[in-house]
């Protein structure tokens, strides 16, 4: 059970467990990549400028944004911090000293990462939202995922011997030391039999062979009806992170199949790991991109759409279900064909940064008014018959800013709120954060696409780490498109203005124009 001495401590915990959540949406996701993989990732940069896949410009980007995040950092010492500052004034050069400076003090770093974050919950040296999100980022950039941490920490919580947030950081950090990296066997079945050039020459095993894999390692069979499957080997921290890593391989093997012989693998539902207890969805790694402006607008099989959107939104499709690399390409081709200035193709991650962060309020103020609303109905009567989003958001933030908003039961909805009522009182400085966390994301993902389609790249640090952040971003960022679209006749980079215009106007005299950003319903 937690033992956790302040509200501080229990929205860290709250927040750090509802990032590991299946369920969480956008507006709740986490939105950036944990320091550590920062410091690897500039390291990298370094080294694909002297290969010219990189520019200055954007490794200069990339340190900058470094140094800002570790000079607030509470897990580094005063003397690193002066000398990341010092190896990072200048674009550090490739196999230059700066260069593996900077690798030695990612090494030092990332060796007790979290137990120095231990440190500075013990000494209330924290803010929780900042440590939740560095914290939650770095489990996820070493290799675990999600739902794994997700059940990991509830059976912590849950446990009978109490533990403070301190000592769940210690824990943490040994379970990455006692969990590394390790090779895992998965059976990927399909139900009818690929064609195949030279049978003897395939790893495929056929369907009785399949059957008995299944048995011997301990897995129902029944409803099991597979004409083949192939063990794959891959290399995760933990079942479910085997699960997904044989998916993205099988995308790569079925992508062939296609260019191959025309047809794609008929994939079964499930895949199995060998030492797990059951089965796992095919499905189970959506990076869940949601575009439910073609539905609400009923615009799904329409047929008077719009050539530049429908084609946006035909790559971003692959953003969602592809092989990293090809999710990357199509996931920005969707946002730089929609969005980039003309001589500017980076344009096209701030772009969608100001979107993004305009939806940003409502989202979040809607969400939390359906919950109210439910949980609270006699206190929040006013909301009852309100169905428009737009003026939910406004009672609810009227409520909020005027204390009247119930006590949610939920830490979690608790922080939100807190969150929330920050932003209504100071708006313009607190959604310029937002953005820059936003855009960084977007940033990265550019930088990945040049690094796939110009220097070959498939194995880059922040590969992985970059759909994780920016899938869901991404897919919220074209609902607006879509919804300015279609409904207020403007054009993406219109739209892209009058963003910019409420954000640059937007001041703590007039919050509830934090729920009109993009004025829409």
């Amino acid at each position: 059970m937690l033992n956790l001495v302040n509200p501080a401590q229990q929205i860290a915990f709250a927040r750090l467990h509802e990032f590991f959540s299946e369920q969480k949406h956008w507006y709740r996701s986490l939105w950036g990549i944990g320091t550590v993989l920062a410091m690897d990732e500039l390291f990298e940069a370094c080294t694909v400028m002297k290969q010219g896949h990189l520019s200055e410009g954007s490794v200069k980007r990339i340190a900058s944004s470094l140094q800002k995040r570790v000079g607030t950092h509470p897990a580094f010492a005063a003397a690193e911090k002066q000398l990341l500052t010092e190896q990072v004034r200048q674009v550090p050069r490739p196999e230059g000293v700066a260069h593996f400076t900077i690798r030695e003090l990612c090494q030092r770093v990332s060796s007790n990462y979290l137990s120095r974050w231990a440190g500075a919950v013990a000494s209330d040296d924290f803010r929780p939202e900042h440590f939740a999100r560095h914290a939650g980022a770095h489990l996820l950039d070493v290799g675990f995922s999600a739902r794994f941490l997700h059940d990991w920490i509830a059976s912590r919580r849950d446990a009978p011997q109490p533990i403070t947030l301190a000592e769940l950081c210690e824990e943490l950090q040994g379970l990455i030391r006692s969990s590394p990296p390790r090779a895992f066997e998965v059976l990927i079945a399909v139900k009818s039999m690929p064609r195949l050039n030279d049978v003897a020459r395939t790893p495929w095993l056929r369907a009785a062979a399949v059957t008995e894999w299944l048995r011997q390692n301990g897995f129902d069979t029944t409803g099991v009806r597979a004409a083949a499957a192939m063990i794959l080997t891959v290399t995760a921290r933990d079942e479910i992170g085997a699960a997904n890593a044989a998916r993205n391989e099988s995308d790569r093997y079925s992508a062939r199949a296609l260019l191959a012989t025309g047809k794609p693998l008929d994939l079964l539902p499930s895949v199995w790991v060998r030492g797990s207890t059951g089965e796992f969805s095919t499905k189970a790694n959506s990076r869940g991109v949601a575009v439910s402006e073609l539905f609400r607008s009923d615009r799904i099989f329409a047929s008077d759409v719009s050539q530049d959107v429908d084609a946006a939104l035909e790559l971003l499709a692959h953003l969602e279900d592809s092989s990293p690399p090809a999710a990357i390409a199509g996931g920005w081709g969707a946002i730089e064909g929609l969005l980039a200035d003309p001589n500017d193709r980076a344009s096209a991650a701030d772009n969608l940064a100001t979107l993004v962060t305009c939806s940003f309020p409502r989202a979040e103020l809607t969400a939390l008014s359906r919950r109210a609303e439910r949980i609270f109905p006699a206190e929040c009567a006013e909301l009852a018959g309100i169905e428009a989003n737009r003026e939910r958001s406004r009672v609810l933030a009227r409520m909020i800013l005027e204390n009247r908003m119930p006590r949610m039961p939920s830490v979690a909805d608790q922080a939100a709120v807190a969150r929330m009522k920050k932003l209504l009182l100071n708006p313009y400085p607190e959604l310029q954060t937002i953005k820059d966390l936003i855009a960084e994301s977007f940033h990265r993902l550019y930088r990945q696409r040049n690094l796939i389609l110009h220097g070959g790249r498939l194995d880059s640090v922040a590969l992985h780490a970059s759909l994780r952040t920016v899938a869901k971003l991404a897919g919220a960022g074209m609902d607006r498109i879509t919804h300015g679209h279609y409904e207020q006749g403007l054009r993406p980079l219109e739209l892209v203005a009058k963003a910019n215009m409420a954000l640059a106007v937007i001041d703590r005299t007039s919050p509830l124009e934090c729920v009109d950003l993009l004025e829409t319903t």
